[in-house]
């Protein structure tokens, strides 16, 4: 159990808070009212930085990932939401509990039916970003836990002092459900992530590691009806924010953990699943950035998905999706070009030898009219 109070959480706030208005006061002495009224204002509190936590059956495992939220010290308020998605083993008992002792830190929702078991009909990953209030936006389920007491001040810093950065993230650990160490992260492969690079999902980011701005519209109506079609989430947030900027690497934040167990929604998953998961995902990000215009992108990401079903078994359960993508590229303007580009690609990096210089070649037929 955590014995830290909200009052004791919250004093590094107003601490941190009245020494920016200690800075301000000796500008100009109009902040009197202000800071006086400082204590009393515990909730107009506006989170600098929202924590989302999705959980789903970790009751021996959610108590960990949020204390690793609590035991956060920083100058600025932030807040932790947490996405029940109708846990059946009592997680839920364990984080109204704590919701009780830190209401004006927690909020939790809680689905009455099991939202990720029904696919494309049920609510996303993200479809309740938009109720972040934070600046930034910090990542970790219920299963997985942080191990650092400074990584959000160090990752809010960063990011406050840098506007061309997206995000910035840190090494993680893999462990087992009993805690034993599976996989130990040295970092030796980690470097900062240029925009194209994430766009193109290049380098991998776990999502327990990763401090990013609230920048992705949720709200937006094509990205809103895609956000039910990719249930690879977190593969096709990573895109949206390479749109924005580039992601630090910070070697000095001790590792996240995530945790491999029986219970874990991805890692319980098997690989047929996992890789018609990713399939369907290229698919449809190929046609959410059709529709909006953006048809390298959408070429891209056609590309793995062909390249996917050149090596399915069973690609035929996949046909309509192909359709769909092939003839969203079709109807729109210059559309075909980057269908037939992304195609060559495709057939080149398959046959890397003297005939892809050939393939290549076809890729101009657009350009000679």
């Amino acid at each position: 159990m955590f014995h830290k109070t909200q009052q004791d959480i919250m004093r590094n706030w107003h601490i941190g808070l009245e020494s920016n208005l200690d800075c301000l006061d000796s500008k100009q002495n109009q902040l009197t009212e202000s800071k006086a009224n400082l204590y009393n204002s515990n909730q107009s509190l506006k989170p600098l930085c929202s924590f989302l936590c999705i959980t789903y059956n970790h009751i021996d495992f959610i108590e960990q990932c949020l204390i690793g939220f609590l035991e956060q010290e920083t100058t600025f308020p932030f807040e932790i939401i947490i996405h029940d998605d109708c846990s059946t083993d009592g997680t839920d008992r364990i984080i109204k509990e704590y919701q009780s002792k830190y209401p004006q830190i927690i909020k939790a929702m809680y689905e009455e039916e099991n939202q990720y078991s029904k696919g494309d009909k049920g609510k996303p990953f993200w479809a309740i970003m938009h109720n972040m209030a934070g600046k930034y936006i910090a990542l970790c389920e219920g299963d997985d836990y942080w191990n650092d007491i400074h990584k959000i001040q160090k990752q809010v810093a960063f990011l406050e002092s840098n506007p061309e950065f997206v995000g910035c993230y840190h090494r993680c650990h893999t462990i087992l459900s009993d805690g034993t160490m599976y996989k130990e992260d040295l970092g030796s492969q980690y470097k900062d992530i240029s925009a194209r690079m994430l766009q193109r999902l290049e380098v991998g980011i776990s999502t327990r590691t990763i401090c990013y701005r609230n920048v992705v519209d949720y709200l937006e109506p094509t990205l809103h009806y895609y956000h039910y079609k990719i249930l690879n989430g977190d593969t096709f947030l990573w895109t949206l924010l390479g749109q924005h900027g580039s992601i630090r690497y910070m070697s000095d934040i001790n590792p996240s953990y995530y945790r491999l167990h029986a219970g874990g929604i991805w890692s319980s998953l098997s690989d047929k699943t996992r890789f018609i998961i990713h399939t369907k995902s290229f698919f449809y990000m190929s046609e959410y950035y059709s529709e909006i215009g953006n048809y390298t992108a959408a070429s891209f990401f056609f590309q793995l998905s062909l390249r996917n079903l050149c090596f399915a078994s069973d690609a035929s359960l996949m046909q309509d999706d192909v359709d769909s993508v092939i003839k969203t590229l079709l109807n729109k303007r210059g559309g075909a070009k980057y269908l037939w580009v992304g195609f060559v690609h495709l057939l080149s990096r398959l046959f890397c030898d003297c005939s892809s210089h050939a393939l290549i070649s076809l890729s101009f037929p657009y350009e000679r009219g």
